[in-house]
């Protein structure tokens, strides 16, 4: 599968170099989920299937020699949705305002240096739940006695290996009652 992803990958920017045209294309590539139980994700935690930053981290690859530099890496984590309210927005065009977008525009800040969207970032699955503001994540899962809340500090320990929950109520309290707000603002998650 990844030899053929890459082949195809390969094949459109060959095309757009033939026409000329990948200069002024952007071309952007992104997977859906983290890597498969038999990936290598060290250092991150878990793989596809869990909220565990290895289930969740994919890389974002962004081309658009026109109008941003090679080579530069970032680690500032974005929302998939992202991509079409900042493609809207290169374009010159807006969402219809009765279908409003779940993303954020990053233009100001890949283009202009700004600073980049700050939210918090929401996830739930059967029996998992995570949400993540800045640095800091709250996870729970449901275990065998309960569900387990956890607290991590991601710049210290991408691994998620040291739980603060206990060090840190007053922000895990936090992060979970901001989980619940917009949970309360979704659809129900299927039984």
């Amino acid at each position: 599968m990844v030899t053929s992803l890459d082949d195809a990958v390969g094949a459109v920017l060959k095309a757009l170099s033939r026409s000329r045209q990948e200069h002024d294309t952007i071309v952007v590539f992104s997977s859906d989920n983290g890597g498969e139980r038999f990936s290598y994700q060290w250092p991150l935690r878990a793989s596809k299937g869990s909220l565990y930053e290895g289930g969740i981290r994919v890389p974002n690859i962004l081309r658009w020699p026109a109008a941003i530099g090679r080579r530069q890496v970032t680690d500032v984590p974005i929302y998939i949705e992202d991509w079409t309210a900042t493609l809207l927005d290169i374009a010159g065009a807006a969402p219809d305002p009765s279908y409003p977008l779940d993303g954020a525009t990053l233009a100001p800040w890949l283009l202009f240096g700004q600073e980049p969207p700050t939210r918090d970032l929401f996830w739930r699955m059967r029996g998992q739940r995570a949400l993540r503001r800045g640095d800091w994540k709250y996870v729970q899962t449901q275990g065998t006695n309960g569900p387990s809340h956890q607290l991590f500090h991601l710049a210290s320990d991408p691994s998620e290996q040291a739980n603060l929950a206990t060090r840190d109520p007053a922000r895990i309290a936090e992060l979970r009652a901001a989980w619940e707000a917009i949970d309360a603002t979704l659809l129900p998650y299927p039984a």
